[in-house]
């Protein structure tokens, strides 16, 4: 989405004015009157007049079109206003760091990127449903993705190389994922991931991708888009590119730990806890029902219409959340995650999938 289309929160009302009507006779649908659902906004015309007139051309335009053509504020809506009052503190963000330099995989730049493709492969669904509501992955004392990285690392041992992770889970068998990650979730859909992604010498090479990539001194959602190319069944599923932006963001954090910075253009935030941490400050507003099947831990079908709409407004909102605070979209999504155990009691939405 081109800069210009974050600056709803400081144009003119007489230059958005005239936007917001082209906006209106392009997407007359997507305007309401009556008391059950809410007229969109000024701002949210915005995006859409951005989508509208500018065809995408890079995989992270072709995300953000399909997040404005997911986004639906009768359900989830971005609240400028609340944005707009956040304090512009650029100083309190950074990108992730990830501390991979004092592991095996750390010690060189090819291991780092395979560690990353490797682990985000089954990034994904750390809670179970149960008669009681859900339960949570734990391996050792680390629960959720701590949990898995710690259960990686055990499997990976003290090679540079992800030699011992194909020997022991290169076959894409059930039973061997289960004895190494232990009781986890879609143990099945990890172990058909693992398979694709330790063949032959498909990890190195698209590792080599991103360590290219890297040297070039930036990273973006088209290196994710090459991961989901090349591995159509672990990352090519998801029209979010979630998991795939997540190996490239954690290959740019590894990096940083390095002392070089790269550019990480990417959009990480389509997940459980970022529109949860936006819901608690108000970034996001939910309607009603929807909010209240949230709050009871009502499943929520994938790519149904209600996943769609968190995802979608979650996407959109960081990045707006990012221009107007004058960060990236990486920093903004790292300080999102950091501050994910300050929202209290704010559950996220339930969803059984392998995208996030």
């Amino acid at each position: 989405m081109p800069r210009r289309a974050a600056r709803c929160f400081t144009r003119s009302s007489c230059h958005l004015r005239n936007e917001f009507a082209q906006v209106k006779a392009l997407h007359p649908g997507r305007f309401f009157t009556n008391g059950c659902q809410r007229r969109l906004s000024l701002p949210d015309a915005y995006l859409s007049l951005a989508c509208s007139m500018n065809p995408p051309q890079t995989a992270k335009d072709r995300l953000f079109a399909q997040a404005q053509h997911d986004y639906q504020p009768e359900l989830v809506a971005i609240d400028a206003e609340a944005i707009a009052r956040l304090p512009a503190r650029a100083d309190r963000f950074s990108n992730m760091i990830v501390g991979l330099s004092g592991k095996p995989a750390g010690r060189t730049p090819e291991g780092a990127a395979a560690y990353s493709i490797a682990l985000n492969s089954l990034n994904f669904m750390f809670w179970t449903p149960t008669a009681d509501g859900v339960a949570r992955y734990h391996w050792g004392k680390e629960g959720g993705a701590h949990g898995l990285q710690a259960a990686l690392d055990h499997v990976w041992g003290d090679e540079s190389t992800p030699v011992r992770l194909r020997e022991r889970l290169g076959a894409g068998e059930e039973p061997a994922v289960v004895d190494a990650l232990g009781d986890i979730s879609l143990p099945r859909r990890r172990a058909q991931f693992l398979r694709e992604v330790l063949s032959g010498d498909a990890l190195e090479q698209a590792a080599a991708g991103l360590v290219a990539a890297g040297q070039s001194g930036r990273l973006t959602s088209d290196d994710a888009e090459g991961l989901a190319n090349r591995f159509p069944m672990a990352y090519g599923q998801d029209a979010y590119l979630m998991r795939a932006q997540l190996a490239v963001m954690w290959y740019a954090g590894y990096l940083l730990e390095q002392g070089i910075h790269v550019d990480c253009d990417i959009t990480v935030a389509a997940s459980y806890q970022m529109p949860r941490v936006m819901r608690s400050i108000k970034v996001l507003r939910f309607a009603p029902e929807l909010a209240a099947k949230i709050d009871s831990h009502t499943l929520l079908m994938r790519n149904s219409a209600e996943e769609r709409a968190i995802r979608s407004a979650t996407v959109l909102g960081a990045q707006a959340m990012a221009r107007h605070l004058e960060v990236s979209e990486h920093a903004m999504v790292n300080v999102l995650w950091q501050n994910r155990h300050a929202c209290g009691t704010v559950p996220y939405h339930l969803t059984v999938t392998t995208d996030y």
